[in-house]
């Protein structure tokens, strides 16, 4: 942020040594905050400290800095990347205001890499949003010699414009190293938008949303200038109200206003950057490949965890029939999705498949390699019934198995954990509460602990032809569901850290209208 410092008495006795992050071949997540706790909880202690107080720090602002929730909250917000953010909020009462301000001195710090926020900008005049570093010796050096880099700063008066900058010693203030970054359309409070700064040996770059919009190197300096971005920086996030810069708020500035914060991410980068300064995203994960009907195999995803902020664009899908990708490889652009059912394959033939990631960064390595055979039979094939016996507890000791529903059309299957179920058949060593989760992909789409004595799934496993669990409310679990084609995984657990035999059944079933 662009005002004065003062310096701390001495460095905090519990500075964490930050030894410069180990270089990488492209950006590799080294620490983060995802902000994922539970609504109306605070930002984790041991990562964040809490700036307090008022007094204008330096620029004559407005806001006293607080560690209430009231200021700073975990927050459900359905544009977060995993449906929480961190809401720094300030907020205004009788005449005053509140706000805060977090940072990692002493938790956290690091030497060389990318700083990267995914954050949404509140509204109005008066406001001044930044997610900044400051060097670790600020507390002997001083400010502006200790360095600072703001990745991002925006003020109200401006709201489709936000900058970047870099202040130290004879460039600092109004002579700051400073670029902006303005929207095509729209303003920034309008979505989220992902804000970062790779810091290398001699040279910063900025973007914003994988645009690189400011580059500034150590050798473009006169000689024998300061350049203290060899030494380790902390974080710090703020939302500042009113002050010399950006001024006080207006009428039309409504309160409270939420600056919110999706992650946090720092990431290992190379020595030194690419030649066009950005890099293509990372490769999808979880790709899975199977044959639901002849002539088909449908292949499923997960987006790939980091994007260098670039949005993307699509993904390729590569075909072959060899593990090696040289014998009739075809390559199919997917526009949007995760997913992706390939119509041009021959039954009985195995296939191979790869997927990539591309944005207007480039495109990624392939993901992992996968494999499937083209299925023959006819395509009003169904699951078969399965069952499987372990002794499961937690962590590790888990009973998996997996089946995929073929065909074309949606199918209803009973999925039953049993535990105390098996004593009526002489095994006494039995799983008292079991729990059953059921995946696709990476995802829990049911789970159940206690199946209650439900009619429905009596009913259903009477058809399949399922042993008796009898009429009692037993803590065996259970999960009727009608299933789409494509593959799926039961795990059974114990459900308070049991260990016990449990027997994990799948039935397709026909219920009567």
């Amino acid at each position: 942020m662009l005002s004065v410092f003062s310096a701390r008495a001495a460095l905090l006795a519990a500075l964490v040594a930050a030894p410069a992050l180990a270089q990488s071949s492209g950006p590799v997540l080294v620490w983060n905050d995802e902000f994922a706790g539970p609504a109306g909880s605070g930002p984790d202690p041991s990562q964040w400290n809490y700036d307090l107080g008022g007094g204008g720090w330096g620029n004559n602002e407005l806001e006293t800095y607080t560690n209430s929730r009231s200021n700073s909250v975990i927050v459900d917000d359905p544009l977060a990347t995993d449906g929480k953010a961190l809401a720094l909020r300030a907020q205004s009462a009788n005449g005053s205001y509140t706000s805060a301000r977090l940072q990692t001195e002493g938790t956290f710090s690091f030497k060389y890499g990318r700083l990267e926020c995914r954050a949404r900008i509140p509204s109005g005049v008066g406001l001044w949003p930044a997610f900044w570093a400051l060097g670790s010796d600020l507390g002997t050096a001083g400010w502006p010699a200790c360095g600072e880099i703001d990745c991002l700063e925006w003020v109200g008066q401006y709201p489709s414009q936000v900058a970047g900058s870099l202040n130290f010693t004879n460039y600092n203030s109004g002579t700051a190293l400073t670029a902006d970054y303005i929207l095509s359309s729209g303003v920034f409070g309008d979505a989220y938008h992902v804000f970062a700064v790779d810091w290398y040996p001699g040279e910063i770059v900025f973007s914003v949303d994988g645009v690189v919009y400011e580059d500034r190197k150590q050798s473009s300096l006169p000689a024998g200038s300061a350049w203290p971005y060899d030494q380790p920086f902390f974080l710090i996030m703020n939302l500042a109200v009113g002050g010399n810069w950006p001024g006080p708020p207006n009428s039309a500035t409504v309160f409270p206003q939420d600056f919110r914060v999706d992650y946090v991410r720092i990431y290992a980068l190379p020595a030194t950057p690419p030649a066009n300064l950005v890099y293509p995203p990372d490769a999808p994960a979880e790709v899975t490949a199977f044959s639901p009907a002849p002539g088909q195999v449908a292949l499923n995803w997960t987006a790939p965890a980091n994007t260098d902020g670039a949005a993307l664009t699509g993904y390729r899908a590569d075909r072959a029939t060899d593990p090696a990708f040289t014998q009739n490889l075809v390559s199919t652009t997917v526009a949007s999705g995760t997913t992706y059912v390939d119509t041009s394959v021959s039954p009985g033939t195995t296939y191979y498949y790869r997927v990539a990631a591309i944005t207007a960064n480039g495109v990624s390595v392939p993901s992992a390699i996968v494999q499937s055979a083209v299925v023959a039979a006819a395509p009003n094939s169904h699951v078969v019934n399965i069952s499987s016996r372990a002794r499961v507890g937690t962590g590790s000791d888990l009973l998996i198995a997996g089946f995929v529903i073929g065909g074309t059309s949606a199918e209803t299957v009973l999925v039953r954990a049993s535990g105390p179920a098996l004593a009526g058949y002489g095994i006494g060593d039995f799983l008292p509460d079991p729990e059953l989760q059921l995946y696709r992909g990476n995802n829990v789409i049911a789970s159940n602990v206690g199946w209650a004595a439900d009619g429905d799934i009596a009913t259903a496993a009477n058809a399949a032809g399922a042993f008796s669990w009898g009429s009692a409310a037993t803590p065996d679990s259970a999960l009727l569901v009608t299933l789409m084609p494509g593959p799926y995984t039961a795990i059974v657990s114990g459900a308070s850290g049991d260990m016990g035999v449990s027997l994990l059944e799948a039935y397709a079933v026909t219920l009567a209208d």
